[in-house]
């Protein structure tokens, strides 16, 4: 058998012939064969007859011969069962055959691709699955990214597409490609799997971590960076790997526990010979640091893998690369703060290694420094921990030594406080807005007076950094505000204070000893400023015999002159930060008593008035809830009244319907019985001669009305008239049918009238008695209501007291608050102008370490120049006794030639 794709992946095309037809015309019947496509996970359907099939099997038969055999055609009975029986699997072997064969696959006129019906897009995406020519359709499959293919680009994420890439990269195989076909295929290969990450699934995204596509990469990217490490890590398979990052978000630390879990921490430490270069130590250290949870960090730090780990922290942290090692000094505050590097000697010496990091990073330019280089380092800082989740992992590193001690500061060996100086160290270069630093806030104070010098020192500048962002006007948002000015000005002050003494002492004891450096320095040049006997560009430079000499006096004279560059460059330096330093040592630090008596009385005060606002808003508050809570009753009350008062007007309608019918049925008895004492036919006689007059007065209204009808009459006057008569009409019709009405009752039987009465008599005695219940019932309600109004009453005197006591507060909150805010206004400029002269000696403290350190690099690079002088000299000696040799054998050989003859 032809081979084919990797059986454990299911075949992205996949064939089944699901049923058929029978379709006829006026001369024969055959049977169609609906076959089912699996185009790459998206299902069609195709009509083929028997022809169709032996055509394929006819175009097929010479370019694979082992195909199975095509079933014997019948020209009759095509039709019948046994034959579509037949036929069916036959069908199905021969097409599952064919998408195995890597010959039917790349055949030329792609035969078994048209007879399926498939676009372009599937059948170069087929054939990248083989391995005869794969490499040249990575690039024609790579161009499945472009936008202009996005209805077909969803082959890329099938599971058998991204098994492919994978081995591309992790094998080998494009090794075996020339150089030039071999790059266009890595992209095509690497894009393809950016996309089908970026585009895909779940099912995809699971595919490629349970293939370790994360070991691929980068084993992939190490690779390339071993051929050429200056270009760095290779941005496509970087992007890769964010694309894994951006769809995972959350979930991220998870997958990266899993492959650390399973061989990842042998896979970065391939890389470890690449971190000297700054590109990929950046690059591992921010992929460690995006995913460095608790999970991670013990997965990480396993026994198994901990030498490994350490191994590579260590090579982070002495990288070329700022960035990598500000980076590196997070994860090992974030396993210093989980307890997460085992032996304690571990920790002892990650702890060290911070300590030095902190130092180093701490004499860097201020905070607010716009050098470019301060700047790069801010800007750094601050992309570490623009995510939420990972600006938090700085805060519990900052947070650690008070959190896990119940709130109390650890002594200064604690191996929590490296972390956490090196945790306030990065927030101070970030600059976060003080609502983010809401939870280390209150513990900063503390921390600035029993912390370690460097945490003690790094608070007070975060402390500094904190209050010359409080708003010049108060926000009643800000809570207690003068209360925390009091604790973190104290706290300021004499931590900054005791900074810039110490700091004071050490740059000055460092321009001394720079300074006696670089006297030792000049006094060295000085014994090597003689000019040199022998110099390149003598008359007889072109002398063959004494050329080395003349180059190593010539390279000796080029270190000398860099020497003196390097000291005159050292003693400009030492210039510019005697100057520093100077002003430093000038700088006022005390401050004036008058002063800060006043401020003292100030905050007191603002510290009671804010003391009564709290109380009187937190008063507002209660009223305020009471306010609330009376209205709700009120409203309760109200409702309950108006319920109350409808039904109470329900009842009494109630009743008023029942007196109402019972006087009605009483009025019936009585008229039943005079109807039944009475003579009924004098009766009847009456209103039968009262409705026969009332029948012909309705005979002359009509009679009347046709005549207006036919009169021609003015129009106004006709209908006039024919109003009156229709009013008159209808006013005889109602006497006329309550006469029929009273004829038909004077014709009732007065012994059934008498019964009908004592009927009538029981139904009002029933009524009465129901009457006589509802107004029992009606008592009841009408003291209900009572009650419901009494407490309606009483809920809107308590609601009219609540507010009256609720703009009492009001009034008093808003007098305390102007007050508050006068007394602040006041206060404010004065620890303002404080402020600003801290931060300037901050900014000068800043620019005499900057100065210091430059000048300790200048004398630092004079020590190198010496050192190169030094050898140019060896170097030149040694030349001098390669020559002196060459001139004792010269002397040797012209001394030994005889001149007696000559003689």
């Amino acid at each position: 058998m032809a081979p084919g794709i990797a059986a454990e992946v299911p075949s992205p095309l996949q064939i089944q012939i699901t049923s058929t037809e029978e379709r006829s015309s006026m001369l024969k019947s055959w049977s169609v064969y609906l076959l089912e496509v699996d185009d790459f996970g998206r299902k069609f359907t195709l009509e083929k007859r028997f022809d169709d099939f032996n055509q394929l099997h006819s175009d097929l038969r010479e370019v694979e011969p082992g195909m199975p055999p095509l079933p014997e055609k019948k020209f009759m009975a095509s039709t019948d069962a046994s034959v579509v029986a037949e036929r069916k699997p036959a069908f199905e072997r021969i097409l599952r055959y064919l998408l195995r064969s890597e010959v039917a696959v790349h055949e030329k006129a792609q035969t078994l691709f048209k007879f399926l019906e498939l676009p372009p897009a599937a059948v170069v995406a087929f054939r990248y699955l083989f391995k005869t020519q794969r490499v040249a359709f990575a690039r024609q499959c790579g161009k499945l990214t472009d936008p202009k293919w996005e209805k077909d680009s969803y082959r890329l994420s099938h599971p058998a597409v991204l098994r492919t890439s994978l081995r591309l990269l992790e094998e080998g195989a494009l090794k075996e490609a020339e150089p030039e076909v071999q790059g266009e295929a890595e992209v095509a290969v690497v894009e393809m799997l950016r996309f089908a990450l970026g585009s895909g699934n779940e099912t995809t995204r699971q595919f490629f971590l349970q293939e370790k596509g994360v070991g691929v990469l980068l084993r992939y990217i190490f690779r390339k960076g071993k051929k050429d490490p200056s270009a760095g890590p290779d941005q496509r398979a970087r992007g890769v790997l964010n694309a894994l990052i951006k769809v995972e978000g959350e979930h991220f630390p998870a997958v990266m526990a899993d492959f650390l879990q399973k061989g990842g921490v042998s896979a970065l430490q391939e890389g470890t010979e690449l971190l000297r270069h700054p590109g990929f130590a950046d690059f591992i250290s921010k992929l460690l640091w995006i995913a460095w949870d608790v999970q991670v960090q013990q997965v990480f730090f396993a026994e198994s893998s901990r030498p490994e780990a350490l191994a590579l922290l260590s090579q982070l942290f002495v990288c070329p690369s700022k960035g990598a090692r500000v980076c590196a000094g997070l994860l090992l505050a974030n396993a210093l703060c989980h307890d997460q590097l085992g032996a304690e000697r571990n920790a002892a010496q990650a702890a060290e290694g911070l300590r030095q990091l902190t130092e180093e990073m701490a004499s860097l330019g201020s905070w607010e420094s716009q050098e470019p280089e301060d700047v790069e380092v801010r800007n750094l800082v601050q992309g570490l921990g623009q995510n939420a989740e990972r600006f938090g992992r700085i805060l519990t590193c900052a947070q650690a030594p008070w959190e896990q001690n119940q709130g109390q500061l650890p002594d200064e060996g604690s191996p929590l406080w490296p972390g956490a100086t090196f945790s306030l160290w990065c927030l101070l270069r970030m600059k976060p807005d003080p609502s983010r630093l809401s939870q280390l806030r209150p513990a900063l104070p503390a921390v600035a007076q029993g912390a370690p010098p460097r945490a003690r020192w790094l608070a007070g500048e975060l402390l500094l950094q904190l209050q010359l962002q409080v708003p010049s006007q108060l926000d009643s948002k800000m809570d207690a505000i003068v209360e925390t000015s009091i604790q973190e000005r104290t706290a300021l002050e004499l931590s900054l204070q005791e900074m810039f003494e110490h700091t004071r002492r050490s740059l000055q004891s460092e321009l001394g000893e720079s300074s006696q450096v670089i006297e030792t320095q000049q006094r060295l040049l000085e014994l090597r400023q003689q000019p040199l006997p022998m110099a390149t560009g003598s008359s007889v430079a072109g002398s063959g015999w004494h050329q080395p000499l003349e180059a190593a006096l010539a390279k000796l004279q080029t270190a000398r002159e860099e020497l003196s560059r390097a000291l005159t460059d050292a003693a400009r330096q030492r210039e510019t930060a005697q100057s520093a330093v100077h002003d430093v040592l000038e700088m006022e630090l005390t401050t004036d008593s008058a002063e800060d008596q006043q401020m003292d009385q100030q905050l007191q005060c603002m510290r009671q008035t804010e003391a009564e606002y709290t109380a009187r808003h937190s008063e507002q508050e209660q009223q305020s809830s009471l306010l609330k809570s009376q209205e709700e009753e009120v409203a309760t009350a109200n409702t309950a009244m108006e319920a109350a008062d409808k039904v109470l007007q329900e009842m009494r309608s109630r009743i008023a319907g029942y007196e109402a019918d019972i006087s009605s049925r009483q009025r019936e008895v009585q008229h039943k019985r005079t109807m039944a004492s009475s003579d009924m036919q004098a009766a009847r006689d009456q209103l039968s001669s009262e409705l026969d007059g009332i029948k012909q007065k309705q005979t002359k209204l009509r009679e009347r009305a046709l005549q207006l009808q036919s009169e021609g009459q003015d129009a106004p006057d006709k209908a006039r008239e024919m109003d009156r008569l229709k009013a008159e009409a209808g006013r005889l019709k109602a006497r006329a049918a309550e006469l029929t009405q009273e004829l038909q009752a004077a014709s009732v039987d007065p012994q059934q009238l008498e019964q009908q009465a004592q009927a009538a008599e029981h139904a009002v005695q029933h009524l009465g008695e129901q009457r006589d219940d509802l107004r029992g019932q009606l008592q009841s309600l009408e003291e209900d209501h009572a009650q419901a109004r009494s407490e309606w009453q009483q809920a809107v005197s308590r609601l009219q007291h609540a507010r009256q006591e609720k703009e009492v507060a009001d009034l008093q909150g808003s007098s305390l608050k102007r007050q508050l805010e006068g007394q602040w206004a006041s206060w404010q400029p004065l620890w303002s102008k404080r402020l600003q002269a801290w931060r300037q000696r901050a900014q000068v403290l800043s620019k005499a370490s900057k100065s210091t350190q430059l000048l300790s690099s200048a004398a630092q690079l004079a020590w190198d120049q010496l050192r190169l002088e030094a050898e140019s000299r060896h170097e030149a000696l040694k030349a001098i006794e390669e020559l002196q040799q060459q001139l004792a054998f010269l002397a040797h050989d012209l001394s030994s030639i005889q001149d007696d003859t000559l003689n």
